[in-house]
C-alpha cells in the first residue's frame, strides 16, 4: 500500500515539469489548505459545545448544592423537636427516632432520583447530539486531503486528464460546499442545548419542590407519634 502511494508520488513529482499537471498540485494544495481550515473551526466548535454542557451541568449541581444543605438543616431542625418533645416516654422516643431514620432513607432515595433523571436526559442530549454530526464532518474533511490521491487511482492521468480534473472539480466543489455548510448545522446543534438544559432545570426544580414537601409530609407523619406518645 505504501509502496503504490510513495509511487503515486514519484509520478505526481514527474509530471509536474510539465504545464498540464500543475493543476493537481494546486488541487492539492487547495484541498489541504480547505481541509486545516475545516479542522480548526470544528475544533472551535468542539470548544464551545464542551463549555456548554459544562455549564449546564454546574446549573444542575448547584440546584442539588441548594436541595441537599435545605433538606440536611429541615432535619437538623426536626431531631431537636424530637429530643425537646414533652410528654414523651424513652421507648417511644426511640422509636420515633428509628423511623426518622427509615424515612430518611426514602429522602435521600428523593435526592438521588432527582439526580439521577436530570443526570440521564442531559448526559444524552451532550453525547447525542453535537458530537456525532461534528466527528463525521472532521472524517469526511480529513478524507479530502489525500482527494488527489485517491482520485488517481480512478483515472488516467496521462492519457485522459480532462477527465480527472473533472472529477477533482466536483470533489472540490463538493469539499467546499461541506465547509461552507458545517459550521451553521454544528453551531445549531450547540444552541439547540439549550432548550433541553432549560427543560431538566425546570424537572429537576420540580424535582427538589417535590422531595422538599415530601420530607415535610414524613416529619409531620412522624411527630403524629409524638403527640400521643405512640399509642396509635
Amino acid at each position: 500500500m505504501f509502496a503504490k502511494f510513495f509511487l503515486v508520488i514519484v509520478l505526481v513529482q514527474l509530471a509536474c515539469a510539465q504545464q498540464p499537471f500543475d493543476v493537481l498540485l494546486e488541487f492539492n494544495s487547495n484541498f489541504s489548505t480547505l481541509a486545516i481550515q475545516t479542522e480548526n473551526e470544528i475544533t472551535e466548535l468542539y470548544h464551545f459545545n464542551a463549555d456548554m454542557v459544562r455549564e449546564f451541568n454546574r446549573e444542575l449541581l448547584l440546584e442539588l448544592g441548594r436541595m441537599v444543605p435545605e433538606m440536611r438543616e429541615a432535619d437538623s431542625s426536626f431531631q431537636q423537636q424530637i429530643a425537646a418533645a414533652d410528654g414523651v416516654d424513652d421507648e417511644c422516643r426511640e422509636y420515633v427516632q428509628e423511623l426518622r431514620e427509615l424515612f430518611l432513607l426514602f429522602q435521600n432515595w428523593d435526592i438521588q432520583d432527582c439526580a439521577y433523571f436530570a443526570h440521564e436526559d442531559l448526559e444524552d442530549d451532550s453525547i447525542n447530539r453535537f458530537l456525532p454530526y461534528a466527528i463525521t464532518f472532521l472524517s469526511e474533511n480529513t478524507r479530502s486531503i489525500t482527494q488527489v490521491v485517491e482520485s488517481f487511482t480512478r483515472n488516467n492521468a496521462v492519457t485522459n486528464l480532462d477527465t480527472f480534473v473533472e472529477e477533482l472539480d466536483g470533489e472540490w466543489e463538493y469539499y467546499q460546499t461541506l465547509a461552507v455548510s458545517f459550521g451553521d448545522f454544528l453551531f445549531d446543534e450547540i444552541l439547540a442545548h439549550a432548550d433541553v438544559a432549560d427543560r431538566v432545570y425546570l424537572e429537576l426544580v420540580e424535582c427538589r419542590e417535590t422531595a422538599v414537601n415530601l420530607q415535610q409530609s414524613d416529619q409531620e407523619y412522624i411527630m403524629s407519634y409524638l403527640d400521643t406518645n405512640c399509642e396509635q
